[in-house]
C-alpha cells in the first residue's frame, strides 16, 4: 500500500513513540531487580523454634523483642514465626519464605549472611551417666568415647573432634541412648535437656551434668540476598546505637540475660 503524505505525518510520530518506550523498557530490564533501598524495607519476616523466654509464640521473648528495637523505629513491621530448627532453615536457605532465622552458629556450611552482632551465646551441658566414666573435666574428657547431640548440630568443629559422634532427632531420644549405653555423653542446651526430661519423666539426678566451659556465639542469620544485605545494614547500626543508649542493656535485664561480650566489643 502507497502511504499518502497525512499517513506518513500519522506514522513517523507514532514510531518515534514505540522506539521511546521501547528505550525505556530496555532501560528498566537492565536495572537489576533485586537492588532494595532502604526506604523501601517495610517488612522483616524471621522464624525460629519456640524456645520459652527467648522467641514464645505470642511474640515475646529475648529474641524478638531484640528485633523488634531494631527494626520497629525504622517503620519496619517484625513478623515473628515459631517452626522446628530443621524445616526453618530450609524455610529460609531453600524456600525463601523468611528473611532470616534465630540462633545460627557463624561457621555455619549453609548459605546465610552474618551481621557483626551475636544477639546471644549458648553454653552447652554435657551429661553422662555410666559412673565408670571419669569426671567431666573438659573437651579433652570427650577423648576417645561416644558423644552424641542433635543431628545437623556443628557443637565442635570436624577437626576438633577426637571421639565418635553419634547423632539423635531429639533431645528425648538422646536420653534414651544415655540410657541404654549406646553414648557415653550426651551435649544439648540445658533448656532443652530440662524439656527432655520433664516429657520422658527420666529423672534429673540419675545423671552427671556440667556445663561446657566455651560458649558459642549465636546470630541472626539472614537469607543470601541482596534484601538481606540493607536488612544486615540497619541491624548493624541500630544494635551499636542500642548499645550507645543502654536499651539493650535493659531489654537483656528484662529477660534475666546478658549482652554478648562480641557484641559488647563490637560496638566500640
Amino acid at each position: 500500500m502507497r502511504l499518502t503524505r497525512n499517513t506518513r505525518s500519522i506514522l513517523l510520530p507514532m514510531a518515534a513513540l514505540w522506539l521511546s518506550l521501547l528505550c525505556a523498557a530496555t532501560s528498566q530490564a537492565d536495572t537489576p531487580k533485586d537492588v532494595f533501598s532502604r526506604e523501601n524495607v517495610k517488612l522483616f519476616t524471621v522464624v525460629a523454634p519456640e524456645w520459652p523466654d527467648y522467641t514464645n509464640a505470642d511474640g515475646t521473648g529475648l529474641y524478638w523483642q531484640v528485633l523488634k528495637a531494631i527494626y520497629e523505629p525504622l517503620d519496619i513491621r517484625v513478623k515473628d514465626t515459631n517452626v522446628p530448627w530443621n524445616r526453618a532453615m530450609k524455610m529460609v536457605t531453600q524456600y525463601n519464605m523468611y528473611n532470616a532465622i534465630v540462633g545460627e552458629y557463624r561457621d555455619t556450611e549453609e548459605d546465610l549472611l552474618f551481621p557483626d552482632y551475636p544477639i546471644d551465646v549458648e553454653y552447652m551441658w554435657v551429661l553422662s551417666k555410666n559412673p565408670s566414666l571419669p569426671g567431666f573435666n573438659g573437651r579433652a574428657s570427650l577423648t576417645g568415647h561416644r558423644v552424641g547431640w542433635i543431628k545437623d548440630y556443628e557443637v565442635i568443629p570436624i577437626e576438633d573432634r577426637d571421639f565418635e559422634l553419634i547423632e539423635f532427632r531429639t533431645t528425648a531420644q538422646g536420653l534414651e541412648y544415655l540410657n541404654e549405653g549406646k553414648i557415653d555423653y550426651l551435649i544439648d542446651e540445658w533448656d532443652e535437656i530440662e524439656l527432655a526430661l520433664e516429657e520422658t519423666g527420666f529423672a534429673e539426678d540419675d545423671y552427671d551434668a556440667n556445663e561446657m566451659p566455651e560458649g558459642t556465639d549465636v546470630y541472626v542469620a539472614f537469607a543470601n540476598s541482596e534484601l538481606s544485605k540493607t536488612l544486615i545494614e540497619l541491624y548493624n547500626e541500630r544494635m551499636k546505637a542500642l548499645l550507645a543508649s543502654g536499651e539493650l542493656a535493659a531489654i537483656y535485664q528484662q529477660w534475666e540475660s546478658d549482652v554478648p561480650e562480641t557484641a559488647l566489643n563490637a560496638g566500640k
